[in-house]
């Protein structure tokens, strides 16, 4: 029915025999008893359509077969007989790919319990890790290397993975404790100073890189100088008028001002929790793949490669609409590799062991507790207060943020006057250290101008 595996190094003699007595079976059980035959997983229609498909057919086996299951089928075939002799390293390279993305995030679990000041595996977001952690089962060897790891069949697994786990789970994730926030606005406010480079610390460049047009995290635009605070405390749930009286008041106190006689949090607490909800970070923010894929919003699609006499002929036609939108969807995700490639979940928990690594730096403990206990608000809130109405507040209104003496401020004056240059070494030493194998799920590439393909941090090309 397909055809003779002419030349092919297989232990199959044809593709039928592969069909009937392997793929065939093992789909059969996976639809009725994996993973897609327990569980409706949301997304699966936009990120799976094969197995929607193979679904379909093994829910109703005497029913006839669609042209859309045939094709599906076909394609799978013809994905195996094209990689050939490449066949098990497609499949080796593809499990690896998937499993590392599940170790990482087992790691970052098993490390979250050693940061005792962390209350982040208490968030309510963390729920969200066992939805991801159930992916999993798409890799479960019962199922058979030929069935679910031939070239159509592997790529499926790691969309779904890539898409549904690591951007919908991991945005809901990166950002439980704020950890993503203050870090962001932290590195942002360091480079609008000319205090670091934007490609000095490269794990940091690419989530920068990432998350510049997530509005739950920006409000818009990048803040320049004199939005800085304004803007942070915007985007954690504050009112308007609040969040612009807060900056006030830490333009202030960076031009010299006294802190209130009430204490430190004092200005925080008068107009905290006051506005509006704390707006969570949306996938499709980040990623015009994931808008254009799992919502099918094709708004600003742009056709790139067709000439003017093309698009008078053929724009009328479901073939044209068809290849722009999959053409200009493939575009961006090209662009957005690098972003794809960091395990998010994993990523949340070092920016979470950042943040409570300058908390032990600058020797705030003591006085965050204090204010757990007399607010009985978390700890982390107090910290916001602190870190934007000083920090921010001098890379915002300071004249020289980098030399800037935080004389009106008791906890931060043993710091002074180099507290910016200690940061910028503290933040450059930690996460320059951090092992790419714990962050980086797969080596993200981008396309170079001779036509070949770069590997993203390394010198190694390949055609």
């Amino acid at each position: 029915m397909f055809g003779k595996l002419t030349d092919r190094p297989s232990k199959f003699s044809d593709m039928d025999e592969l069909l009937m007595s392997h793929l065939l079976p093992s789909w059969a059980n996976f639809c009725r008893y994996g993973i897609i035959g327990k569980v409706k997983l949301p997304r699966i229609s936009e990120l799976s359509p094969l197995y929607v498909q193979l679904k379909s057919f093994a829910d109703n086996p005497r029913r006839s077969v669609s042209w859309s299951c045939a094709f599906s089928v076909h394609a799978v075939l013809t994905g195996i007989f094209e990689v050939a002799a490449e066949r098990q390293h497609v499949t080796d390279l593809s499990k690896h790919v998937f499993g590392t993305y599940f170790a990482q995030v087992k790691n970052a679990l098993k490390l979250m319990k050693t940061e005792k000041t962390s209350n982040m595996k208490k968030s309510k977001a963390m729920h969200n890790i066992a939805m991801v952690s159930f992916l999993e089962n798409f890799g479960l060897p019962a199922l058979g290397d030929n069935a679910m790891w031939n070239p159509l069949c592997a790529g499926t697994n790691l969309s779904i993975l890539d898409f549904f786990g690591n951007l919908e789970g991991g945005c809901a994730v990166i950002d439980c404790q704020a950890q993503l926030r203050i870090v962001m606005y932290l590195y942002h406010g360091l480079i609008i100073n000319g205090i670091m480079e934007e490609d000095s610390v490269p794990f940091l460049q690419f989530l920068y890189e990432g998350f510049k047009n997530c509005k739950a995290l920006w409000q818009g635009s990048l803040p320049s100088r004199g939005e800085l605070v304004k803007k942070f405390w915007i985007s954690f749930g504050m009112g308007l008028s609040h969040s612009k009286r807060m900056s006030e008041k830490a333009g202030l106190l960076a031009r010299g001002g006294p802190v209130s006689p009430a204490g430190v949090f004092a200005d925080g607490l008068l107009h905290y929790g006051r506005g509006r909800t704390m707006k969570p970070i949306e996938p499709s923010e980040i990623s015009t793949a994931f808008r254009r894929i799992c919502e099918r919003d094709f708004e600003g699609v742009v056709d790139k490669y067709h000439t003017p006499e093309q698009r008078k002929r053929m724009s009328h036609t479901d073939q044209y609409v068809t290849a722009v939108t999959t053409n200009d969807t493939l575009d961006h995700l090209e662009e957005e590799m690098k972003l794809h490639s960091v395990n998010l979940i994993s990523a949340a928990y070092y920016l979470e062991q950042f943040v409570c690594s300058i908390t032990r730096v600058f020797q705030w403990d003591s006085l965050l507790e204090t204010f757990k206990h007399t607010t009985n608000l978390d700890t982390r809130q107090g910290f916001a207060i602190i870190f934007a109405q000083h920090l921010l507040g001098a890379l915002d209104f300071a004249h020289d943020p980098l030399n800037y003496q935080f004389k009106n401020a008791p906890m931060l004056t043993k710091q002074a006057p180099t507290l910016f240059h200690g940061l910028c070494g503290f933040m450059d030493m930690f996460f320059s250290r951090l092992p790419p194998d714990n962050l980086l799920w797969f080596q993200p590439t981008e396309p170079c101008d001779n036509g070949k393909i770069e590997m993203v941090g390394s010198g190694a090309k390949r055609r």
